[in-house]
C-alpha cells in the first residue's frame, strides 16, 4: 500500500558481474528469480570488461568446464534471449574495479543501482560505498539482496 501511495518506484539498474552472467546463461538463476529478489522491474547492464573476461575464460580457462560455461554464456548473450545493454569500461583491466567505478557513477547520476555478484570481496567493497548487491546463496539455492536502494 505504501508503494501505491508514493507512486511507482524507479526501475532498478542491475549491473552484472561475470559470475552472475554465467549463472543466468547456464540456467542456475532465472530472470523471474531476479524480479522476485528485487521486488521491482530492472534493466540489465553488462560492462564491456565482463565480456572481455568471458572471452578470455573461453580461451584460457584452466578447466574445460569453465571454458564451456564461458562459451555458452557468450552464445546466450549473442542470441539476445535477455534484454541487456553493454556499457564501456571505466577501468578496463580490472573487472572488479570497473564494476565499482560504474556502480558509483550510476549511483551519482541518480540510478537505483544494484550489482549482481557472488564475489564476497566485491560485495564487501560495494557495501562500503553504499551500493546494494544481489547474490546467489548456494546453500539455499536462492537469490538474496543485501539491501535495496530507496
Amino acid at each position: 500500500m505504501e508503494a501505491n501511495r508514493l507512486g511507482p518506484r524507479q526501475r532498478i539498474t542491475l549491473l552484472m558481474d561475470t559470475n552472475m552472467v554465467i549463472a543466468l546463461a547456464t540456467g542456475l538463476i532465472a530472470p523471474t528469480h531476479i524480479i522476485e529478489a528485487l521486488e521491482s522491474s530492472y534493466s540489465i547492464i553488462i560492462p564491456r570488461s565482463v565480456l572481455r573476461e568471458l572471452e578470455k575464460l573461453e580461451k584460457t580457462a584452466p578447466r574445460p568446464t569453465v571454458s564451456r560455461a564461458a562459451r555458452r554464456t557468450l552464445d546466450f548473450l549473442s542470441s539476445r534471449r535477455i534484454d541487456y545493454a553493454v556499457v564501456e569500461s571505466r577501468v578496463p583491466d580490472n573487472v572488479d574495479d570497473d564494476i565499482v567505478a560504474l556502480a558509483l557513477d550510476l549511483k551519482a547520476k541518480g540510478a537505483r543501482v544494484v550489482v549482481a555478484t557472488s564475489d564476497r570481496g566485491l560485495r564487501r567493497r560495494l557495501r562500503s560505498h553504499g551500493v546494494p548487491t544481489l547474490y546467489y546463496r548456494e546453500t539455499e539455492g536462492l537469490l538474496e539482496v543485501d539491501w535495496l536502494p530507496p
